[in-house]
């Protein structure tokens, strides 16, 4: 923990509490946790790496509200991890455990609304945009405006789900623009997979081009599923127009007799020409 994340200024840069100046300080703040999990309202997990064994991240519940079932979520990650998707396993792993074994019916986090990388965790996560507080939160910077994202539990509101467009693991999830309006977010890994099943390689930036360009479509598709078209029969094509067919009857013959007399040889119906392989 020490040394792959808690003692680096960069990796506690927006947050709350200091980088380690010592494995003992880390070791300390170990054993506070441990004593922790003696409480049942205690949730706090390291986010190991199988390839290597070791912890290369914290994630934890670091406020609880059991009257409106609500848990806040923070996390950290070492520096040599940031971009590759480990944060955002971990941050969907704790919510389904937080709403189906804890009960939890909306997990929320904030960031420093200098920090975008980590609302983009967020976002792949599942979360949605719900909004900024202006100088609500205090980290390492100081006292700064705070971006809010949630995740709430259908099954506690009483709702049916929405459907999520998913395939083999990619997904498109909804957010909250500046305007107000939902917008439809393509996943890295949804690229990924598009790119695999269309045997393209595409670069960063083909793929970002790629990605906003079916991001507007989706769009479009929602604007027109808003539309009412109570009363209109579904039609395959923009004009009323129906395939006229004519007996199938030959009228003029293939003309091969015709053509073959201007052939100056003949065999078996065809032109007779000279080899030109295996002489």
């Amino acid at each position: 923990m020490y040394y792959n994340w808690a003692s680096d200024p960069e990796v506690t840069r927006y947050l709350t509490w200091q980088p380690h100046k010592s494995v003992e300080e880390t070791a300390e703040i170990l054993q506070q946790w441990e004593a922790g999990y003696s409480k049942n309202e205690f949730y706090q997990w390291a986010i190991e790496l199988n390839d290597i064994e070791q912890p290369i991240g914290s994630i934890s519940v670091v406020s609880l509200n059991e009257d409106v079932q609500s848990a806040e979520l923070g996390y950290c990650i070492g520096k040599s991890w940031w971009h590759q998707g480990y944060t955002t396993e971990a941050v969907e792993a704790v919510i389904r455990f937080l709403m189906a074994e804890v009960g939890a019916g909306r997990v929320w986090s904030q960031h420093d609304v200098a920090n975008p990388n980590s609302g983009e965790v967020m976002k792949k996560a599942g979360m949605d945009y719900e909004g900024t507080l202006r100088q609500s939160l205090k980290d390492n910077q100081g006292i700064v405006d705070s971006a809010i994202y949630a995740k709430i539990s259908h099954v506690a509101l009483d709702e049916e789900p929405e459907e999520e467009d998913q395939t083999s693991g990619a997904s498109v999830t909804k957010v909250m623009a500046e305007d107000g309006t939902m917008k439809n977010v393509i996943s890295d890994d949804t690229m990924e997979y598009v790119g695999i099943l269309a045997k393209l390689e595409l670069s960063p930036e083909e793929a970002e081009a790629a990605k906003k360009d079916m991001e507007d479509m989706l769009d479009y598709i929602d604007l027109l599923n808003e539309l009412d078209t109570t009363g209109i029969e579904p039609m395959s094509h923009v004009f009323p127009i129906e395939n006229v067919f004519r007996e199938d009857v030959v009228t003029n013959g293939d003309g091969s007799a015709d053509t073959l007399k201007n052939a100056p040889e003949q065999k078996d119906g065809g032109f007779k020409v000279p080899k030109t392989i295996g002489e």
